[in-house]
């Protein structure tokens, strides 16, 4: 496939990234494989609005007034979206250069594949972990594959839903995968308090396990019972509300996955 016949939008959702959202989208703009910046404001509270209209007419803004989701901010970049392959790339990430870029589609310009997942990598090695390849939230596809889809993504909440979703759309065959040295993609729990850094993990587990089929919500009073987690801001409180769902499929799942996450990665942080 030929540079000039390759148009790509980037669509980049932002939610809270006033100090990281500006230097990603002045790299986008930077590169020459990038036709137009599709950059959908999620409900921020903090200064991201602000940064992303400095930008003016070199990128298409949507602002959502209130925080819809990840899945719901995607959605909208596709609709807005022009080119014919989408270039997913989250607002967060540190030290993204144009080479970074280049490297996410050669794979592609060299027609062996028609799907990318970038994955940051913590080791100079290049390695990374199997989870975060499904969880990438750097990847590249075709528009005509993903707008079918629009809908389905408009429904998932948390970051990790909508991922789950675009996994489904290529097998593993398709799909090639490029480690990206240098790139960082901090931790929740490094860029916000942190009742709002166990709320949106929260989001994303919950939006994983949903789209994955491990939780199903049968009942107003299961999604009711979800939604009062959201509201807990400490790791005590959030262990005695999980204690408190009567649905014991989804009680016990989410003591297997997030508990355990959680209890892991971050306890010690938000404590």
């Amino acid at each position: 496939m030929k540079l000039q016949n390759l148009k790509v939008s980037a669509i980049v959702p932002v939610f809270n990234e006033g100090k990281r959202v500006g230097k990603v989208i002045d790299t986008l703009l930077s590169s020459n494989l990038i036709n137009e910046i599709v950059s959908i404001n999620d409900g921020s509270s903090d200064n991201s609005l602000e940064v992303l209209k400095k930008f003016g007419n070199k990128i298409k803004l949507i602002n959502f007034k209130q925080n819809q989701g990840k899945g719901r901010a995607v959605a909208a970049g596709i609709k807005k979206a022009t080119g014919q392959y989408l270039f997913f790339c989250d607002s967060d990430l540190i030290n993204l250069t144009t080479d970074h870029i280049n490297k996410i589609f050669k794979p592609i310009l060299k027609g062996k594949t028609k799907v990318v997942f970038a994955v940051p990598t913590k080791h100079g090695n290049g390695k990374y972990e199997r989870h975060e390849v499904y969880l990438a939230g750097e990847r590249v596809y075709p528009r005509s594959s993903v707008a079918p889809h629009i809908s389905k993504l408009s429904r998932t909440k948390g970051a990790g839903g909508s991922e789950i979703i675009l996994n489904t759309l290529f097998s593993k065959k398709e799909i090639k995968i490029v480690p990206l040295k240098g790139l960082v993609k901090p931790a929740k729990t490094n860029k916000w308090p942190r009742s709002m850094a166990l709320k949106q993990y929260l989001l994303s587990t919950v939006g994983v396990l949903q789209e994955s089929g491990r939780i199903e919500i049968n009942s107003m009073k299961d999604l009711k019972q979800l939604e009062n987690l959201i509201q807990v801001d400490t790791f005590d409180g959030l262990i005695a509300m999980i204690n408190q769902i009567k649905n014991q499929k989804i009680r016990t799942v989410l003591k297997k996955y997030f508990l355990k996450y959680i209890t892991k990665y971050i306890r010690k942080i938000l404590d």
